[in-house]
């Protein structure tokens, strides 16, 4: 089964091209406090529940979402920073579903 980014409206999958292409997935993080984080810049909504989503073990979101200044290079391999919160193209989805009415 191949993985995808978690991130609204992102179809970025974890395929060899991807790889290929200079793109990394990163799991939400195990630490609460970095987590809640992670959720709230997300800012998804469970469609059944209209609550807020909750990420499953297996989740996880593509480097597009990340500031390369958030990355830190180990040779040829990447990692994320600690702290690092995902703040890039996370909300262009909804705002192009908006009507006009929405961005005043």
């Amino acid at each position: 089964m191949t993985r995808s980014c978690s991130a609204v409206g992102c179809s970025t999958r974890d395929t060899v091209l991807s790889r290929k292409r200079g793109y990394s997935f990163h799991q939400f993080p195990t630490d609460t406090i970095q987590r809640s984080k992670w959720i709230r810049a997300v800012n998804r909504v469970d469609p059944r529940s209209k609550k807020i989503w909750i990420p499953g073990p297996s989740a996880m979101l593509c480097s597009k979402h990340f500031h390369e200044s958030d990355f830190e290079s180990y040779g040829i391999r990447r990692k994320l920073k600690k702290g690092a919160v995902p703040s890039v193209s996370l909300y262009e989805v909804l705002k192009s579903r908006c009507s006009p009415r929405c961005t005043s």
